[in-house]
């Protein structure tokens, strides 16, 4: 009996999630739903890992490349993409698989959305500050106001820094506590989630890996082509990982082996986050390579039967 039921398979970059998802999809009556929050952007593909053309003609995906990079998405039009894909694909008897490491899209999908307060005007306001003093200053601000949230947000990272002055400002207090204190007992879904759980040795040789064959099959082209597409550097997916740093090589001169050191560290940094954030969920199954533990597929057979 399948009907209702949810597969999530997540992890830090690099953990293998793809090459996961593809393996149980051969097995099971699955069509993958992306949870990649950069995979969802056309012209994103090599700096994404995305899935190949085979793969995807092999496997349905859904959430791949539904947005142009100058095109506002965010968790809210996530979830009502992903919920309308997990509609029709129970519609013909499959199993919806989500796959991807964006915690903030995975849990807006199976907790609800971040209810956390806005307010357009002071939304207005910092924007304007930070056409006026630049993003070290406000980000510096943030520092002084949540060193916590900051630690966790690039100086450049336009979006979140302003995200996270506008809760401050409406709600009164640091967005590290407001956070905290956002809870929904119960969730959305019912899933079983498979959390993919390398060491960090292990994780750490694989980002290395994955960001020097990135750059060996031609992130820097893909992203010269989309700045020649006039893509703008500062548009949220070219802030992204990868992309910002050869968008850096590119205009500023960066040399190349001090860009690709750079997104080896940004992508640790980041794959760290990702593994607090799974930490913090419940009820995940860990997947451990290496470890003798119970296979995923045989977790999802039993799941699935």
């Amino acid at each position: 009996m399948t009907a209702g039921r949810l597969i999530v398979v997540s992890g830090p970059t690099a953990s293998g999630k793809s090459a996961l998802a593809l393996a149980l999809a051969r097995e099971f009556p699955v069509e993958i739903v992306n949870a990649d929050s950069l995979q969802v952007y056309r012209h994103f593909d090599i700096g994404t890992a995305k899935p190949t053309v085979a793969e995807r003609g092999e496997v349905p995906h859904h959430l791949i490349d539904v947005a142009d990079p100058d095109e506002p998405y965010d968790a809210g039009r996530y979830v009502r993409d992903a919920e309308r894909a997990i509609g029709e694909i129970r519609a013909r008897g499959k199993v919806p698989m989500l796959v991807g490491g964006t915690g903030m899209y995975i849990r807006a999908l199976l907790r609800g959305l971040d209810p956390l307060p806005s307010d357009p005007r002071v939304r207005e306001e910092l924007s304007r500050r930070w056409e006026v003093e630049g993003g070290a200053a406000l980000h510096a601000t943030l520092a002084r106001i949540d060193p916590e949230t900051s630690a966790k947000v690039h100086p450049s990272d336009r979006l979140r820094i302003l995200r996270a002055l506008e809760i401050a400002a409406v709600a009164g207090i640091p967005p590290s506590r407001a956070r905290a204190a956002w809870s929904v007992p119960e969730p959305r879904h019912a899933c079983l989630f498979l959390a993919l759980w390398p060491d960090r040795e292990t994780l750490y040789r694989r980002i290395d890996a994955r960001t020097e064959e990135m750059f060996r099959r031609g992130l820097v082209e893909e992203v010269r082509g989309l700045l020649a597409r006039g893509f703008d550097r500062t548009l949220k997916p070219m802030m992204a990982l990868g992309y910002r740093q050869a968008a850096a090589h590119l205009l500023d001169g960066v040399p190349l082996p001090e860009t690709i050191e750079a997104v080896k560290r940004d992508t640790r940094r980041y794959a760290k986050r990702q593994v607090t954030w799974l930490s913090s969920e419940r009820n995940l199954v860990p997947v451990v390579p290496g470890a003798a533990s119970r296979p995923p597929s045989e977790v999802v057979r039993m799941y699935l039967s």
